[in-house]
């Protein structure tokens, strides 16, 4: 290329006139430093399209898994992940990936300084260094743990507002004061946020603040939604998640839901069963939900690969609710089909520079590792969800005596 440049100087001679000068003669030392000047001004190019991602709820399920893939992709300048509990236990991080991720102990919720905290002056605290993109993880579904109403399982629909809707919407602020350019989030799928708009409100109305203000502030071309139904991998239930999307996935199981979709169709009024629908829909693996997260935060997931939202939402008084047109992943299916896409783009780069390791790890992190939570938490703070049980076994034992005529006396 060089070579090229220089032989174009003979084009600024007045016609007709030759340039007369000796051969050059290009020795190996000439051509060794050419060709060394070629490299770092190629490498120079690459490291300055690298990118530095936020990652909010890094150390979580889903979390680990975006920063793992974030680092080895070779994308990344730098990975800074902020959660409550900052560098997670060595049983759920090994390998050399995890010295190149900066974890901060951060709580969005107790550690902001007040509700009219300048986001500015949060990251200041934070320490957060400027940033091209942010993923977040957080979102909760927890259950009240005390017994509520009749059958014990109940909902704080104003708690779920906040965790969901309000502490997403400060590490959109904290992003977008740190220079972030786009937005990454898991969300629900279409038939899981069809399920749940009614009997949890609370947690659909922190998803749609969420959306809302990630529409606002990054705009819908730079605002990647991820709506997984249910998540499996990792520790948490591996073989039974396996199981159970081959059984949804069966042809019995399809056959079923047609049947099911056909006798509806058929009544004058047709009404969608949207249980059955969660129910038989297939589960994901985290992996590939950590891999579309990360295409998304990277810019390599575009309106032509996902089409526009499906809407139709009602909420509790029956008044219709409009989605932000946000860049939506829908599905196990659409999840996995943008995943074939973009992995090539998520693959290393020809030259990968090594990331450095970081030293800045949180208190937490130096603390005694407590001992390791079954299927990597997954069980935690679920007691609620079995309180219906007993309620649901006493009446089915009346409605079995009752039809079994149990209660009936037979007089002599």
């Amino acid at each position: 290329e060089f070579l090229c440049i220089f032989s174009r100087l003979d084009s600024t001679l007045p016609r007709g006139e030759v340039r007369r000068r000796p051969p050059v003669d290009m020795g190996v030392g000439t051509c060794r430093l050419l060709m060394f000047i070629a490299s770092a001004l190629h490498l120079a190019t690459l490291v300055s399209s690298l990118n530095t991602v936020a990652v909010f709820g890094g150390s979580g399920f889903v979390g680990r898994r975006v920063c793992r893939q974030l680092v080895e992709s070779g994308k990344c300048e730098a990975v800074v992940s902020i959660s409550r509990s900052g560098r997670p236990p060595s049983y759920y991080c090994d390998g050399p990936w995890v010295d190149s991720v900066q974890w901060i102990s951060y709580d969005l919720d107790k550690d902001w300084v007040s509700s009219s905290s300048s986001p500015d002056t949060e990251r200041e605290r934070l320490h957060l260094p400027t940033i091209d993109s942010c993923i977040s993880c957080i979102g909760n579904v927890q259950p009240k743990k005390e017994w509520t109403q009749l059958f014990g399982l109940g909902f704080d629909d104003d708690r779920l507002r906040y965790e969901n809707g309000v502490i997403n919407e400060r590490a959109i602020e904290l992003a977008k004061s740190a220079g972030g350019k786009h937005f990454s989030f898991v969300s629900v799928s279409y038939e899981t946020a069809k399920t749940l708009e009614g009997p949890i409100v609370g947690y659909m109305d922190g998803k749609r603040m969420c959306e809302q203000k990630a529409f606002e502030v990054f705009s819908e071309d730079n605002t990647v939604l991820v709506g997984p139904s249910l998540v499996y991998g990792g520790k948490r239930f591996p073989k039974l998640g396996k199981a159970y999307r081959s059984f949804v996935e069966s042809p019995p199981a399809r056959a079923y839901v047609a049947g099911n979709d056909f006798l509806r169709k058929l009544s004058t009024t047709p009404v969608e069963d949207w249980v059955e629908k969660l129910i038989f829909s297939s589960p994901v693996d985290v992996d590939t939900v950590a891999r579309v997260l990360c295409a998304g935060s990277l810019g390599l997931i575009d309106r032509d690969m996902v089409g526009q939202r499906r809407q139709d939402f009602y909420d509790t008084n029956g008044q219709a609710v409009m989605y932000p047109n946000a860049l939506f992943v829908d599905g196990t299916a659409e999840i996995e089909r943008i995943d074939g896409l973009v992995a090539s783009g998520l693959g290393s780069l020809d030259v990968v520079p090594s990331m450095p390791k970081t030293s800045e790890t949180s208190t937490v992190a130096l603390e005694e590792e407590n001992a390791e939570s079954l299927f990597e938490g997954a069980l935690v703070d679920k007691l609620p969800f079995l309180y219906p049980f007993p309620i649901i076994l006493f009446f089915g034992t009346i409605f079995w005596s009752v039809t079994s005529q149990q209660f009936v006396q037979v007089s002599p």
